[in-house]
């Protein structure tokens, strides 16, 4: 992924994706445009040029037409080159990038249940101080105030448990209570945890929404508790609500409160992960806010996990918590391409959705984030109001911008983005918090066989989900790639 790049893809909503170009012609006869062809394809033989000096790169990506929220999630697609299926080589070397975010799907699920319950059923959150019984939290609270009886999310078994919990300190916008029997997080943690919150309350605030006070007491709580090290923080919606008006099997604190997990204030632990920490705290109260502004608009709390993810990893963007992006988004290219965007099962990636829920912020501004607050859509359509495009032509030039940021083929703006290109050590780096282009060159530079589908000729059939793509490097020189597959928006670019 060195190289420069000349593209070629299918886009069938656009009459002029066609091009009469002879498949014969060569590549130096084209215009010195960045975009050099852009022909339609079909399933099947599709002829190609390239130099053959070159590494040969394609982008196989899949979308629907017309894009809607009801979709297939996998789709196969089988790829051949010179109509040969030969075996992945074997890997020279692998390069293993790993995710410290803790898989949540026992919370989303709950979570989306519960929502969508409370919303078909006109059960509405506590929206007002002299509404709520104060079951469990505290009027008046300093340090050492006690917090007897709080109902804890077993996020492992999906059930509850009660503890005790004790307020270790109070900042401007935040209680923060620590579990009875855990170790006190240091005086310095406590400072960092504690001015950090302060400046992010007021970041989220600014680009995002406000949250209900839902307890009256003006402050948003956070209980440390010890949860599965697959987990550093979450929000649960049921602690917005009535006791009285939930479920049995559902358990409410009746207050502000998001979860963190003492786990990683071990010192040790503290080290590696300090950032990460910190930017739970924001990445929750972001959670926490959309649903509460949602609610106060009689609109559905709920919002796809892919778009609300998003948002979430955006607010450690705006609060300065970039470092560990370089991580997420690796990971992604490392093992996880092919799965669906637009997904809210186990499948959903922060990496992916934060690289588009960034791109919509470059390309769109800061005030596509109050549209998705304020409209009554969720999914595809929540995104269509929030960019005023069509979710195909936005899929289609998210991963073109992919493929070719970086890469000297266009100054194009849509395509080429600065604050993905900034080098490594410099102040705009350290803003964004990674190089695109790097992280994928890393990747695929591994030869990790299994992941970049880096063959001789050709690759057998991989899944490829509704509005997910891949990125393949190949060896070897082609007269012609053969690509099937299902209906739909499919193609490949191909690269010198």
């Amino acid at each position: 992924m060195k190289r420069l790049f000349i593209i070629l893809f299918l886009f069938a909503l656009s009459a002029c994706a066609n091009d009469d170009k002879s498949h014969n012609d060569n590549i130096n006869s084209y215009p010195s445009a960045p975009l050099v062809s852009e022909n339609s394809l079909v399933p099947g033989a599709n002829r190609i040029n390239y130099d053959v000096n070159k590494s040969l790169n394609t982008l196989i990506y899949y979308a629907q037409s017309p894009a809607v929220d009801d979709y297939e999630l996998n789709n196969s697609y089988s790829i051949s080159g010179n109509g040969q299926q030969v075996p992945d080589t074997d890997v020279v070397s692998q390069k293993i990038i790993t995710k410290t975010k803790g898989i949540k799907e026992i919370i989303k699920d709950k979570n989306k249940r519960l929502q969508e319950y409370t919303y078909l059923n006109n059960i509405r959150p506590i929206n007002e101080a002299g509404n709520i019984s104060k079951k469990t939290m505290p009027v008046d609270i300093q340090a050492g105030t006690k917090w007897d009886n709080v109902y804890v999310l077993d996020v492992e078994t999906g059930t509850f448990n009660t503890i005790d919990a004790t307020c270790i300190a109070v900042s401007q916008y935040a209680y923060f209570f620590l579990r009875d029997g855990l170790t006190p997080p240091s005086d310095e943690q406590i400072r960092e945890i504690t001015n950090a919150f302060d400046k992010d309350y007021e970041i989220i605030h600014k680009y995002y929404g406000k949250e209900e006070d839902t307890d009256g007491n003006g402050k948003v709580s956070f209980l440390i508790a010890d949860f599965s090290p697959n987990i550093m923080g979450f929000f649960y919606s049921a602690d917005k609500f009535k006791q009285q008006d939930l479920p049995d099997e559902e358990k409410s604190n009746e207050a502000d409160v998001l979860y963190v997990n003492h786990h990683y204030f071990e010192k040790s632990r503290w080290d590696i992960n300090k950032t990460d920490v910190l930017a739970t705290f924001i990445h929750e109260f972001q959670h926490m806010t959309l649903f509460d502004s949602r609610s106060r608009l009689n609109l559905n709390s709920y919002v796809s996990a892919w778009i609300n993810e998003g948002l979430s990893m955006l607010a450690e963007y705006y609060g300065g918590y970039t470092s560990p992006h370089y991580r997420y988004i690796g990971a992604y290219f490392d093992s996880e391409q092919g799965i669906s965007l637009i997904t809210d099962d186990s499948s959903q990636n922060y990496g992916l959705s934060y690289l588009f829920a960034r791109y919509l912020q470059i390309r769109f501004g800061d005030s596509f984030i109050q549209t998705i607050y304020t409209s009554p859509d969720n999914g595809i359509k929540i995104i269509e109001a929030a960019t005023g495009l069509d979710f195909n032509t936005l899929f289609l030039d998210f991963v073109k911008m992919i493929l070719v940021t970086g890469r000297g083929v266009t100054d194009d703006p849509v395509y080429n983005i600065e604050e993905f290109n900034y080098p490594a050590g410099t102040d705009g780096y350290t803003r964004n918090g990674f190089n695109l282009a790097s992280i994928i060159d890393e990747v695929y530079n591994s030869g990790n066989a299994d992941n970049t589908f880096i063959t001789s000729a050709g690759y057998g059939d991989k899944q490829l989900g509704m509005y997910g793509f891949f990125i393949t490097k190949w060896k070897g020189v082609f007269d012609t790639i053969e690509l099937t597959g299902n209906n739909g928006i499919a193609g490949f670019y191909y690269a010198w």
